[in-house]
Order: structure tokens, then sequence, then C-alpha cells
């Protein structure tokens, strides 16, 4: 199981220390697992960080979106044979010690996708903001409406799938508009809607280091990009 996990940065100094000091706690050897940091034009000094912390990175001049970071990933893995991959945020929410719940799932069952989930029991959301909590409960709502599947979480971007699933990633998916947080739902919402892909939630944990600069998601613009591209990805026909 060669496993990539794909970590875009911007601006994350703060909180890497304690990320990059949970790295190093959980290699995973046995799973073959290798992390890559994508400095996304980062001015605080996460790079002279990520130098030292002697993991592997990619570095862009210029922040060209969290979505773009994500695919350069995804190009890389492709590039080097990896069969998995795996979204982690940068801003330490999410535990590198987690890996082990998508893992096991995959070493013991076939599926194709599986993504994080804050509401399911065993997981844990300390200092997400009460009205995010609310905003994304109304969205799963939504989407269940829709599609007739419940989804316990829309918005988590901690996530491992299979490589080999995604046939035609550069046509579908290496798009401008999907640069930013757009590429996130957008596959989210293909995946889902995808009658080939098997599909399930793992209890994770998104604990914000803070209630203060916990995130870099606009309250109503970005909320509007996420559910604009989860249903363009429900109502996309086209093959993974």
């Amino acid at each position: 199981m060669r496993i990539l996990c794909v970590i875009p940065v911007f601006n994350e100094y703060d909180k890497l220390i304690s990320l990059i000091d949970q790295i190093k706690k959980n290699p995973y050897l046995n799973l073959k697992l290798q992390y890559i940091f994508i400095n996304n034009g980062s001015n605080d000094n996460s790079l002279k960080l990520i130098k030292e912390s002697k993991i592997k990175y990619l570095n862009l001049k210029k922040n060209k979106g969290i979505g773009y970071a994500l695919m350069l990933g995804f190009f890389y893995a492709l590039k080097y044979n990896f069969e998995f991959v795996i979204h982690m945020a940068g801003n330490g929410k999410m535990k590198p010690s987690e890996i082990k719940n998508f893992t096991d799932v995959f070493e013991k069952q076939d599926y194709d996708f599986i993504s994080g989930s804050r509401f399911l029991k065993g997981s844990s959301k300390k200092n997400n903001p009460f009205y995010r909590l609310i905003l994304i409960k109304i969205f799963n709502f939504f989407i269940y409406l829709l599609l007739r599947k419940k989804i316990t979480d829309s918005t988590c971007g901690f996530r491992m799938f299979k490589i080999k699933k995604f046939k035609n990633f550069k046509k579908n998916f290496f798009k401008k508009e999907l640069y930013t947080y757009g590429y996130e739902y957008f596959s989210y919402g293909k995946i889902v809607t995808d009658k080939h892909i098997k599909f399930k939630e793992v209890p994770v944990s998104m604990d914000y280091p803070s209630k203060k600069n916990y995130t870099k998601i606009r309250p109503i613009l970005d909320w509007y990009i996420i559910a604009k591209y989860w249903l363009k990805g429900i109502f996309d026909e086209k093959d993974l």
C-alpha cells in the first residue's frame, strides 16, 4: 500500500511546528506512507520550517489556490506510482495519527474513497464555530434530499482515495475554476454520485487550534463556492 499524504500550506508557520512533530511521530513506514508539503506561496517563513523538517515538499512561488496544490499532489502521486492519496490540512486541525482510521478500512474492505467526519461516533470538533456546524448540517440535509444518501460531513477535507479510479483526472479537474476550494467539493459531488465508486465515512478529529484564525474560509463567499461546486459535481455526468 503506497500512500502519498498531500498537505497544502499557506502561511501556517505558527501551526506547522506541532504538525511536523506529529508527522515525525507517525511515519507509518509499514504502509509505505510518504508525506509531502505543497508550499503555496507562503511569505511567513513556513517554507523555512518545511525545509528544516526534511520532509518532502514542492514549492510554489505564488499562491495558486488550495485546489491547485491538491491537484499538484495528485500528479506527483501519479508520476511516482503511488496507489492512494490522502488530503490533510496544513493548519493543524487534522491529526496524522488518525490516518490509521482510513488505512484500517482500506486493508479490511474494498472501498475506493473514504472521507472523514467530525459528526460520527468517536470523532471530535473542538473549537469549531457553532454557526459553521449548523451550516454543515443544513447542507448535509439538502444533499440527502437531493441524493437520498446520508453524508454526515460534506465539507471535511480529510480524505483518502484510490488514484486508479480517476482515469480522466487532467481533463475533468485540472481547470482554473477549480484552483480554489472548488476542486475539493466538485470532486466530492462527482464521487458520491458515481455508481462505480464505493464510498464510506470514518470518524476523525477536526479540532481547530483556537477559535480565532482557525480557517481561511470566508463565511459567505467561500460557502457559496462550496455549495456551487458540490452541485456542479453532482450534476456533472463525465466519468471520473
